[in-house]
């Protein structure tokens, strides 16, 4: 889990564990999103009906509800209204068939949803969902996780692990930006850290003292996005019943946190120029602006240059964004600090089970050290998590060390195996979906086709409508479909 999603953990027979209610009928994301939960070390629970959510809600303790649309019986918008009333300290995320902006703001309305997830989500959405979710306020304390292990005792930066050189760089940097009011463009792949490296901006500046908050541009539509950032004016669209504040409302004097900056629209890219040209908003609906002084930091784990060239993203706002840059390394060009930060994880996974910290045999500490993590730090973390859960005797060794990578599986002999030409295929648009998060029209782009004949080829291949169970069964090929049935 994240630094975010680890505020959910909670005191739960003794162990601070955070659990999440699934409720869904016979909706096939259910299974693959249990999966996911129990990966991110969030304890699933399931009912599948508002009844049987309501019972479970008032005999267990659950920090996070994710609800169906469309319940077999009852709106599942209904369901989490009633659970804001009768447990306001749930946070609630709807899951929707639909990206609606006009839905999402009705959920936020009638039901205070922290997060709307499309039935097809990405593991990054359902990131971003746990996320907002542990930062929705609520009505009593949780208890504090485990603070991150300190480098030194006078770390200006404690929440960031890493004694590698280029951490230590980009830490210098960060020091040396933070007290400045210019905006911040941080860079990196998916998984290595970019929000704390945004708070850390943040923490060095004179707003440490005021609001940090961010947001993932790609986890709402246009219109929801804009009412997030800017706010809106009651009957301002249907669904506005009341006046919203906007982020940069919210955080004034304080600093914004812009995850995914190169998926928003280029409507979008020109009112956030147009914000970053004058510190001035407009809610929509509202026939005034008003000026708010908000420092932003934006991120990206693409090549906005690129993005430039193609024509996706705007150049004068490119230039707006990135007048300080901040490049977050890969794991794989810091080894050195492996041994740190899986000794952190360890630490915090024992504390908050309230067990000692297990050993890490060296045997398992050299695979970890010669693994490539595509995934970054927030693999490292997933893979700490699941070895600790699997852990016995205080130990743990290779031998209960998940499989965390491809680079970690026996390579095939080209002579021992010839694959026909349908099942490349297969494989290499399953692929490229991933690659680009089953954005069905970039990816047909890509493979040179149109956009009709991808859907006839994933019809062909079996999994058009399924595009989250595809995904799940292609990045984990060796698992077995036995608990799906």
């Amino acid at each position: 889990m994240s630094q975010q999603q680890g505020n959910l953990a909670v005191r739960h027979n003794g162990a601070e564990t955070p659990c999440a209610l699934v409720v869904a009928g016979k909706a096939p994301w259910r299974v693959v999103l249990m999966d996911e939960l129990r990966v991110r070390g969030v304890c699933p629970l399931e009912a599948h009906s508002a009844e049987e959510a309501l019972h479970t809600l008032s005999r267990s303790r659950v920090d996070l509800l994710f609800c169906d649309d469309e319940l077999d019986q009852g709106s599942g918008l209904a369901l989490l209204a009633t659970a804001r009333q009768r447990h306001p300290g749930v946070g609630r995320v709807l899951v929707s068939d639909h990206e609606d902006g006009v839905r999402g703001v009705q959920a936020i309305n009638e039901a205070g949803v922290s997060y709307l997830l499309t039935s097809c989500w990405e593991p990054d959405a359902l990131d971003a969902a746990l996320a907002a979710a542990a930062a929705a306020p609520t009505p009593t304390p949780r208890p504090v996780p485990v603070p991150p292990l300190r480098r030194a005792t006078d770390d200006p930066f404690p929440g960031i692990v890493g004694q590698s050189a280029a951490i230590q760089d980009l830490l210098e940097l960060v020091a040396m930006v933070g007290p400045t009011q210019s905006t911040v463009l941080v860079t990196g792949e998916t998984g290595s850290g970019k929000e704390l490296i945004g708070r850390a901006v943040h923490d060095a500046s004179d707003r440490r003292d005021r609001i940090f908050c961010g947001v993932n541009s790609a986890a709402f539509p246009e219109t929801l996005l804009e009412s997030e950032l800017f706010g809106h004016m009651r009957g301002a669209f249907t669904g506005a019943t009341s006046n919203k504040k906007g982020l940069f409302e919210e955080a004034d004097h304080g600093t914004v946190f812009l995850d995914e900056v190169a998926e928003m629209p280029l409507s979008m890219q020109a009112k956030l120029l147009r914000f970053l040209q004058t510190g001035e908003i407009r809610p929509i609906g509202s026939g005034s602006t008003r000026y708010v002084d908000v420092r932003l930091v934006a991120a990206t784990n693409k090549d906005l240059v690129a993005e430039v060239e193609a024509g996706r993203f705007r150049e004068d706002l490119y230039y707006r964004l990135a007048v300080i840059p901040l490049h977050v390394p890969p794991l794989r060009e810091r080894v050195s600090d492996i041994p740190l930060l899986v000794r952190h994880f360890l630490q915090r996974l024992a504390a908050a089970a309230g067990q000692p910290t297990p050993v890490l045999e060296s045997e398992a500490l050299e695979a970890l050290m010669a693994h490539d993590w595509p995934g970054n730090v927030r693999e490292l973390q997933n893979v700490m998590e699941r070895a600790m859960a699997l852990s016995r005797d205080g130990r743990i060794s290779l031998r209960v060390m998940p499989c965390f990578g491809r680079s970690n599986r026996p390579e095939r002999r080209i002579d021992s195996v010839v694959e026909s030409l349908p099942v490349l295929e297969r494989r290499h648009i399953i692929e490229t979906l991933d690659r680009v998060g089953w954005n069905k029209k970039r990816a047909a782009e890509l493979l040179q086709i149109s956009t009709t004949t991808l859907w006839r080829r994933l019809k062909e291949f079996g999994v058009e409508q399924k595009t989250a169970s595809a995904r799940f069964d292609a990045q984990r090929p060796e698992r077995s479909d036995t608990g799906r049935r």
